[in-house]
């Protein structure tokens, strides 16, 4: 089997199978984004406590990629430490950028797969709006004074 097609594979099953989908009953901080360009939609839900992003909810439509790509994260972020999310969102960012390979970027676990994505640059804001909702969620939760010191 060649790496796209596990790619492939892999971002088809979290678009079937989305991990930490539904909004959560009295988040910390939530988000909607619009994606204009195609019409891909996300409500983020998040719980923080303590430093860390205890739980992640998404609900929203659009494509494939969109949405796999917010199972993704919820996944990976679930449960890590607010920097920790930081440098996650940073480095997922440059592999859609094409600035890290995605070898190097070993801790994005399945969202490595979107790393083809970066080839249709209308389809990185696609792969992008979950993860830019989270960063909004933690901006929010900041400005508001939840607890996000780590």
């Amino acid at each position: 089997m060649k790496l796209d097609d596990l790619y492939q594979e892999v971002i088809l099953d979290h678009y079937k199978n989305p991990r930490c989908h539904g909004c959560l009953a009295g988040p910390s901080a939530s988000c909607s984004l619009f994606n204009p360009l195609c019409g891909d939609q996300i409500q983020l839900t998040v719980k923080i406590s303590k430093g860390s992003v205890g739980e992640i909810g998404f609900a929203g439509h659009g494509c494939s990629i969109s949405q796999a790509s917010a199972s993704m994260m919820a996944e990976i972020c679930q449960g890590k430490g607010v920097k920790e999310i930081e440098a996650l969102t940073a480095q997922f960012r440059s592999v859609m950028r094409g600035e890290m390979a995605p070898e190097e970027a070993e801790k994005l676990g399945d969202a490595v797969a979107l790393e083809g994505v970066r080839k249709f640059s209308a389809r990185v804001k696609c792969a992008m709006l979950a993860w830019e909702a989270l960063e909004k969620c933690l901006a929010d939760a900041r400005l508001a004074g939840e607890a996000l010191q780590s």
